[in-house]
């Protein structure tokens, strides 16, 4: 995932050890490797309001009741009574789209990973600096947490759960996540008292997205909606930003939305299905439930990010990475 250090100010990560003192430091940016930044929901809303383009226009509150399709344009009317007429709808609500499943029924192929992880943003302290700091223990449990460029700490719970707990209103979602971290030590319990008085915590059943198609008629979906990853795989965000430019870019240069809508999914799909591809290991790995399986993943960090390795770490865990050239935006598009 790709977002500019400046507004992450995030310079590294390090892996906390079972006495959690500072270990391992993974790449950063000031090594040959790389560092994983992301972007925040609140941070690129806000991004994202403050940089539209003249003309457009954002609502919030809002949601799509009804689509329909005719031969020069779509309709869509929305819960509020809205109508809204457009050459082409855009789908790119998140993994859990309503408007999706109102649309592609039967085509969605929805995979829970069984893995829970809650954000939040809670105080930030004497403690906390520039860095992501990672701390696995036993039971399938991860604390996580990162700094921002608020002047406050964005933290992250991960854990092995079977059940979806984001069908649970906040307060009970919170109990069983409390209960799942007890004994965690380290810094979850700072994250969980600073989770009841957060105004932004965020629960996800990792699930992924897979689909046959991803456009019909004048309706096509981007990001998560189409092919959520999860956080397991990474690169949604990278993914996200580069499939709005791709899709810009192949409608730019046809007459046909048909044709571009095609080239859209045929330059995308390879991306995307490379990404999705997990490997069985990789949950047992992450998240491992007993002291063996904790020790040898420990053992496996301090080996693959020691000096001699840690270039070659890099380069064999990119995402969302690939050597085609991107569609080119027509002049008449810019």
């Amino acid at each position: 995932m790709i977002w500019p250090r400046a507004l992450a100010s995030e310079t590294g990560s390090r892996i906390q050890p079972a006495r959690c003192r500072c270990s391992s430091p993974k790449p950063t940016a000031h090594s040959r490797s790389r560092c994983i930044t992301s972007i925040w929901i609140g941070v690129q809303l806000s991004v994202n309001g403050s940089t539209s383009a003249e003309g457009v226009e954002i609502n919030y509150g809002d949601t799509v009741a009804a689509v329909q399709e005719e031969a020069d344009r779509v309709t869509v009317t929305t819960n509020a009574g809205r109508v809204l007429r457009a050459d082409l709808l855009v789908i790119a609500e998140g993994v859990r789209s309503t408007t999706r499943e109102l649309l592609f029924e039967g085509q969605v192929d929805s995979r829970a990973l069984g893995i829970t992880m809650v954000f939040g943003t809670i105080p930030r302290t004497t403690d906390d600096d520039s860095r992501w700091r990672w701390y696995t223990t036993v039971g399938g449990r991860q604390v996580h947490l990162r700094p921002d460029q608020h002047g406050t700490t964005r933290a992250i719970l991960a854990c092995t759960e079977a059940e979806d707990p984001t069908r649970l209103d906040r307060t009970e979602a919170l109990a069983r996540i409390r209960d799942r971290f007890s004994g965690v030590g380290w810094e979850a319990p700072r994250i969980l008292d600073g989770f009841d008085s957060s105004d932004d915590v965020y629960l996800d059943h990792l699930t992924q997205i897979r689909m046959p198609v991803w456009h019909r008629g004048r309706v096509c979906l981007a990001g998560d909606a189409a092919w959520c990853v999860t956080p397991m795989g990474g690169g949604g965000a990278s993914l996200a930003l580069v499939s709005g430019y791709v899709l810009a870019a192949c409608l730019s240069g046809t007459g046909s939305l048909t044709t571009g809508l095609a080239a859209y999914e045929a330059w995308m799909r390879p991306l995307v299905d490379d990404v999705q591809q997990l490997p069985r290991w990789i949950k047992p790995f992450a998240f491992p439930r007993t002291r063996l399986g904790l020790a040898l993943r420990r053992m496996a960090d301090k080996v693959l990010m020691s000096p001699v390795l840690a270039p070659l770490t890099a380069r064999f865990t990119r995402i969302a990475q690939t050597d085609r050239e991107l569609p080119p935006l027509a002049a008449t598009a810019r």
